[in-house]
């Protein structure tokens, strides 16, 4: 129980505190203002609200009989929907806030703090408020009376199974998300590359590189692969996203960085 709440809070400080501590060292060591960051986590919420209309528009035409699906088919459907417009929607939406937005993004340091606040707000509302009020139920009900609790039985079977949780799964799943937000970084720098590069094929590679992340990871698991081997996955495209931002130059001194006008 012990060994299971310290990966929990650890888990916590690192799917949400995470995040956060990058906004502001952002903030602090490259004057990057948590406006530029606020509006990549808006272009997260943008995204999540269209695919989610997609789907319920999906899910409307199965319920009225347009749409013949089994159960498994409209599964595989949604989900194959879900990564292909996420990828697609969340590069426009990504790239329109480059292009369009009324300040001059003109450094490739607002490029990193839209991808941060893009990742990182889905790492906070996916994975780290879902674990913290997990986390909450669960220490408010840690010493359960079944003679005197009002908690229905299927309900405190729950609980109790949730205890006997394993203390690696939080700690994986931290990394999953720290997998995950190199990710979204990785293809904000390729939607960057089309602006300096002035070429549009490298909105494609950003599209096909979230297709080819989130694609491999949801398929293997609904699958049935072991979730260790998913996170190993994920910690395997990690590496080549880092590698791909060492490429890039990401990591080198911000000053050197090319400057550029990119709404006009």
């Amino acid at each position: 129980m012990v060994l299971l709440s310290v990966a929990i809070i650890i888990a916590l400080l690192i799917t949400i505190g995470l995040p956060i501590v990058a906004g502001i060292w952002l903030n602090k060591k490259l004057n990057l203002t948590w406006r530029v960051i606020t509006l990549g986590a808006l272009g997260y919420f943008v995204v999540q609200a269209l695919v989610t209309l997609l789907i319920s528009g999906l899910a409307g035409l199965v319920d009225n009989g347009v749409l013949v699906l089994s159960n498994h088919a409209f599964i595989v459907v949604q989900l194959t929907m879900s990564i292909l417009f996420g990828a697609l929607l969340g590069v426009i939406v990504r790239w329109a806030a480059m292009k369009y937005y009324r300040e001059s993004l003109s450094g490739l340091n607002a490029a990193l703090g839209i991808g941060l606040g893009y990742g990182g707000v889905e790492s906070i509302i996916r994975v780290g408020l879902p674990l913290l009020m997990t986390y909450i139920t669960m220490l408010s009900n840690i010493r359960i009376d079944p003679q005197t609790t009002q908690l229905t039985p299927e309900l405190i079977a729950q609980i109790e199974a949730l205890w006997q949780v394993s203390a690696w799964v939080p700690l994986a799943g931290s990394l999953e998300r720290i997998a995950a937000l190199v990710m979204h970084i990785t293809v904000t720098m390729l939607i960057w590359q089309s602006f300096l590069r002035k070429n549009n094929l490298w909105l494609g590679a950003a599209v096909g590189l979230d297709m080819l992340i989130n694609g491999s990871i949801v398929g293997l698991a609904e699958a049935g692969l072991a979730y260790g081997w998913v996170v190993l996955l994920a910690v395997l495209f990690m590496a080549g996203n880092l590698f791909l931002l060492y490429r890039l130059k990401v990591f080198e001194p911000y000053n050197d960085k090319p400057q550029i006008n990119v709404s006009g």
